[in-house]
């Protein structure tokens, strides 16, 4: 399974990402996204570990992209390897401006979305 190790805890929805990303993964990832911000009073940020991916289908892009719009998601925090990194960016381009961002390493990622969730104020909800 590409996409594993789905937990929300703390504002925080985390998945791990490996191997190749199709539309169907992308698709599953964007409606647990969406079901674990629908369930929070306040907003989330999506935590995504996508160091041991090697390939993002141009269809995932897409979707991946339209998911940075769900309601109630603050921020969606990527750490990814070199490999990938220009998928992330170009989704990071396609989608909400200013709601991906990417790191190099899970660490500097967690203590990201971390900090985001721990800032008073969490910000406004996203429009759908």
């Amino acid at each position: 399974m590409p996409i594993q190790d789905y937990h929300f805890q703390d504002r925080i929805f985390f998945a791990r990402e490996v191997d190749l990303i199709t539309p169907d993964d992308a698709r599953e990832w964007a409606t647990r996204l969406e079901e674990a911000a629908a369930q929070s009073p306040v907003p989330i940020v999506a935590l995504v570990d996508a160091l041991g991916v090697n390939r993002v289908s141009v269809g995932a892009h897409d979707i991946f992209s339209k998911a940075s719009y769900t309601r109630n998601v603050k921020r969606v925090v990527v750490a990814t390897n070199v490999v990938v990194s220009g998928s992330a960016s170009n989704i990071s381009l396609l989608g909400k401006r200013n709601q991906t961002e990417v790191f190099r390493t899970l660490e500097e990622a967690r203590h990201h979305a971390e900090s985001l969730v721990a800032q008073s104020g969490t910000g406004e909800l996203n429009a759908t």
